[in-house]
């Protein structure tokens, strides 16, 4: 069987696709051929990633709105329908971290808001995903999660355990919809150069001490888990499934 990671004709969401991982999560798998509805909170930042998949030949829309609110995320899931008339792949990697700190002295609104878009908000739009396509057509959804979700670490401990919760839905939901022809996995980023991790990487105590544990001693850039997903979302891991892909140079 000839392996291909091509994408041709598949429509595709990703949300948090306006910057980081997710703008490089939409950019590569456009260039295999995917229709793709990039997500964020706002639509100008979503406006100017479609914008660049177009001006490289690519098919792309703009579907904004918080996946932290049930209303949006039915409303982003059906501007993807009503556009391309499927949905094959699902990328939820929009994602937020309350301020950096210790777990216990998190404040409960900042708890509330993490599990509405962390956990939640993946959770509506897979069962979205599932009533209006993947359900009878099959298809691929694709959790980013974090090594924080698998180890945990100080001082990002409320994110982390949003991403445990992640990874823990990945596998059941894989073992629950694999009967219906639907592929779940996760993928858990390591250190990243994004905005989202500004914090981590532009310190120098802690950049150095999670480097230090790093097999390859760098930084990850998005564009290096981009990859990854373009491969899950693919019939090249057409026997993949309830899978966590770690992608971290090394630390774990």
């Amino acid at each position: 069987m000839a392996v291909s990671f091509r994408l041709d004709g598949r429509a595709v969401l990703v949300t948090g696709g306006s910057r980081g991982i997710g703008r490089a999560i939409a950019i590569a798998l456009a260039a295999e051929g995917a229709h793709v509805g990039v997500n964020a909170r706002t639509a100008d930042p979503c406006h100017q990633v479609v914008a660049e998949i177009q001006a490289k030949g690519g098919t792309a829309l703009a579907v904004p709105g918080d996946v932290g609110s049930a209303g949006d995320c039915r409303r982003i899931v059906d501007d993807v329908i009503a556009t391309w008339g499927r949905l094959d792949v699902l990328v939820n990697n929009a994602a937020t971290s309350p301020p950096f700190g210790l777990l216990l002295d998190t404040g409960e609104p900042d708890l509330d808001v993490l599990w509405e878009v962390n956990v939640k908000g993946p959770w509506r739009l897979c069962r979205l995903a599932v009533e209006a396509w993947m359900g009878e057509h099959g298809g691929s959804i694709i959790n980013v999660a974090s090594v924080g979700g698998i180890r945990g670490d100080p001082m990002i401990g409320a994110y982390s355990a949003s991403k445990a919760a992640l990874i823990s839905m990945t596998r059941s939901l894989a073992r629950e919809l694999g009967p219906r022809g639907i592929r779940v996995n996760a993928i858990a980023p390591g250190l990243i150069r994004t905005d989202f991790a500004r914090v981590l990487v532009e310190t120098p105590p802690i950049r150095d001490f999670i480097l230090a544990a790093t097999a390859l001693r760098r930084v990850g850039e998005p564009d290096e888990i981009a990859g990854t997903a373009v491969l899950l979302a693919s019939d090249a891991a057409s026997f993949i499934t309830g899978s966590v892909l770690v992608v971290d140079g090394g630390n774990l």
